[in-house]
């Protein structure tokens, strides 16, 4: 499954989200998320300046996705990791949802993945306040792993 299905499923599809009344009339309209920050569409963080009150169509969320995909692609080789693809899907995940600063905190998970010791990163990600808050999409992004 591609990153993108993924997160559309960790972040909670239409459906889930018509469900909870932030999908309707064929719109996405802004939520706070667990930590109560102002959210969007599949995850988006909304920053000062952006205004979303119109909500967004299935299109708008899609091309927000995408670009935020693409951040986190970026952010990752901030990180200066050489990874298998399955583990590189992982850390872009893990920065989607953390930021980049919220993952550079994670310095014997990166220090497992630098000396490519999978079983250690995947220890150091489950012992985390990210995994007791997450633990369902960290399980799910742990069982996509092939290098364990």
């Amino acid at each position: 499954m591609d990153i993108k299905t993924r997160l559309k499923e960790y972040e909670g599809t239409a459906a889930y989200q018509a469900k909870m009344k932030y999908y309707r009339n064929g719109r996405f309209y802004p939520y706070y998320d667990s930590e109560g920050f102002a959210t969007i569409g599949y995850g988006h963080l909304i920053k000062r300046g952006e205004d979303f009150s119109a909500g967004l169509t299935d299109a708008q969320a899609d091309a927000l996705l995408d670009k935020d995909i693409a951040i986190a692609r970026t952010n990752v080789k901030v990180l200066q990791l050489t990874l298998p693809d399955d583990w590189n899907d992982f850390m872009i995940i893990m920065v989607f949802q953390l930021g980049l600063g919220g993952v550079q905190k994670f310095k014997k998970l990166i220090a497992a993945l630098k000396m490519q010791n999978y079983s250690e990163a995947i220890k150091q990600a489950k012992d985390s306040l990210w995994y007791r808050q997450t633990p369902n999409r960290i399980d799910s992004m742990i069982s996509q792993l092939r290098n364990k």
